[in-house]
């Protein structure tokens, strides 16, 4: 199973928008993060914690601190045709809940743990099911 499966409108915000708009537009979208454009390409990725720790505990003021101050450029990412193992990994590798799936260094989506908690809780669930409902025991397996 590829994460080309995650691919879909990204909530894009501008470095020079304050942080402002983009903590409105991931109340607007039901996202926690947006990435970050600059010069017409995704530089990076905020997230609603980056807002919280690093613009609201030090007491900034969010209506005119610009979001490229506190953007992470270069974030991990995942290929679209990579599989959710790959992502699962390079999660816990790097200590990271969203990854930007990219196609061609182009951000198409994001995947993040919830995602896959969600799609592997799935599975399970499935797995669950079939043990529940299994053949009798003089039917092979």
């Amino acid at each position: 199973m590829t994460l080309a499966r995650f691919k879909g409108p990204l909530a894009t915000v501008s470095a020079d928008d304050t942080v402002m708009k983009a903590a409105r537009t991931m109340r607007d979208r039901h996202v926690g993060c947006v990435v970050v454009m600059r010069h017409g390409r995704a530089a990076g990725i905020v997230t609603d914690r980056d807002l919280v720790v690093r613009v609201v505990a030090d007491g900034r003021d969010p209506s005119n601190a610009a979001v490229g101050e506190f953007v992470s450029y270069d974030p991990v990412t995942v290929q679209a045709h990579e599989g959710i193992e790959t992502a699962v990994e390079r999660m816990r590798a790097h200590g990271v809940r969203r990854l930007p799936v990219v196609e061609d260094g182009v951000p198409v989506g994001i995947v993040t743990a919830d995602d896959l908690f969600v799609l592997l809780g799935g599975q399970l669930a499935g797995v669950c099911e079939a043990i529940a409902n299994r053949c009798d025991a003089d039917e092979s397996r």
